[in-house]
């Protein structure tokens, strides 16, 4: 499943970016890197470097990180509910699901380009 995600996200000129919501995931249930590291039998500073995408995740790993948030892995893609982020990408979603794949895929590009000139 999740070789299949990361193909469909190069396949969209994206970069694979799990580490991006793994803090976020982690503050969202309250915990340190020094608790999420005792509960998956890891480092902090490995734990940090996921964060920060300095180490890659294996699907190992990512289960354990999945259990420990309370989550399906696949949930570590995306903001946490209830924070400024989660709210845009679920109007996002919305907004998407009734656009074209032609018009779809402009309004990605757009997005891409805002990105891009920050």
């Amino acid at each position: 499943m999740f070789s299949a995600m990361r193909e469909n996200s190069r396949m969209a000129g994206t970069q694979y970016t799990l580490h991006v919501y793994l803090r976020a995931w982690r503050k969202h249930r309250g915990l340190t890197l020094e608790q999420t590291a005792n509960i998956i039998g890891s480092k902090p500073n490995t734990l940090s470097g996921w964060e920060t995408g300095s180490r890659k995740v294996d699907l190992d790993d990512l289960k354990k990180l999945a259990d420990a948030y309370g989550v399906e892995p696949a949930a570590l893609l995306f903001a946490p509910p209830g924070g400024p982020k989660f709210e845009a990408m679920r109007e996002a979603s919305n907004l998407i699901e009734n656009m074209s794949e032609e018009r779809a895929k402009a309004w990605l590009q757009l997005g891409r380009t805002i990105v891009d000139e920050n």
